[in-house]
């Protein structure tokens, strides 16, 4: 067989295998301050702490990802549903900090396909900014359950121990408690 036919053949296996590439990065802007969190209640009694979720009924294209060589990170950890007090926070990291995380997501595997039973889910997670000069790229981070990282209209990555390691010298308490060290 020809190289040309071996490279497409494996194209086209890879295709069928569910092979995604990675997606260009989800720009957006870094917030300069936390978002509000509140208190809901519902009709049952029960209470919850919110913030503002991002969502994307976007059809997905590629992977989660960021760019190369970010010059700082911004980080919004957000609280879990029973949080006391209902507060969001923000963090910032410097450089290095901001290229290893980015590495960390990058290496990150692709989140499995199929059902999911994640009963830990608490809702407590972080939106990771990563600068570069004027916009930034973003990642979502799911804390409980399943642990994923998520950006409107991308396929998921698995959220790994070494991005947990990594990003625990900027966790504030109780989110520090959630990267599972």
């Amino acid at each position: 067989m020809s190289g040309r036919r071996v490279v497409a053949l494996a194209l086209v296996a890879a295709g069928a295998a569910g092979c995604s590439s990675t997606g260009a990065p989800v720009r957006a802007a870094p917030p300069s301050v936390a978002p509000s969190a509140t208190i809901r209640t519902y009709a049952g009694g029960g209470h919850a702490c919110v913030t503002p979720r991002l969502s994307s009924q976007r059809r997905s294209k590629g992977l989660v990802s960021v760019g190369r060589h970010p010059s700082a990170v911004v980080v919004v950890w957000l609280p879990e549903l029973g949080q006391h007090p209902c507060r969001a926070a923000l963090v910032r990291g410097d450089a290095a900090t901001a290229r290893r995380l980015a590495e960390d997501v990058m290496k990150a595997p692709k989140f499995p396909s199929g059902a999911f039973n994640c009963p830990n889910d608490s809702g407590m997670g972080a939106r990771l900014y990563f600068g570069h000069g004027s916009t930034a790229d973003l990642v979502e981070l799911g804390l409980g359950g399943c642990r994923g990282m998520s950006a409107p209209g991308r396929s998921s990555r698995e959220m790994t121990g070494r991005l947990a390691r990594d990003l625990a010298p900027i966790a504030p308490y109780p989110w520090n408690r959630h990267l599972g060290l």
